[in-house]
């Protein structure tokens, strides 16, 4: 007997819906490259505009091998989902970590922060690795439930081992 699952898109239903969702390895690298992209023009971004002083935000070693642990359980499970939005989110949100783990390991102030918003006496700074990880993460999280309410009903199916 197949079992339908996540991972078996394709006992699920129709040749339609088998084509809605890519192979685990192809999904990874779609991943991979999205967040290679991602913290490759944050870098570029944090090197091209100074940051202002008092802007940068420390961050610690403990705080950079948290990060990249995330980013490497993310890179290796998200696939497994086998959905594209999923994996979009998940290299915008792993892009933006490891921009911001490169820019700890690089520069000795702390992290940069280019971008500026000013106004009346209050100020928030930011860098292009914060806005993806943020965009990603709610991406991410949209897609998941889309999944869910999409596949309800094979989740409520119990398991067979």
């Amino acid at each position: 007997m197949v079992e339908r699952t996540i991972a078996n898109p394709a006992a699920a239903g129709s040749r339609e819906e088998e084509a809605r969702f890519l192979d685990a390895g192809e999904t990874r690298r779609m991943l991979i490259a999205i967040a290679a992209w991602v913290s490759c023009c944050d870098l570029i971004v944090k090197l091209v505009n100074p940051t202002e002083s008092g802007l940068y935000h420390q961050r610690t070693y403990l705080e950079l091998i948290v990060i990249l642990a995330i980013s490497g359980m993310a890179i290796y499970f998200v696939p497994l989902a086998r959905s594209r939005s999923i994996a979009v989110g998940a290299g915008l949100m792993v892009g933006g970590g490891i921009g911001n783990a490169l820019s700890i390991a690089i520069f000795p102030l702390g992290v940069p922060n280019p971008i500026v918003i000013s106004q009346d006496g209050w100020t928030i700074a930011f860098n292009l690795a914060d806005v993806c990880a943020g965009i990603g993460f709610v991406l991410m999280i949209a897609s998941v439930c889309g999944l869910a309410i999409g596949r309800r009903l094979e989740l409520r199916e119990t398991v067979e081992r």
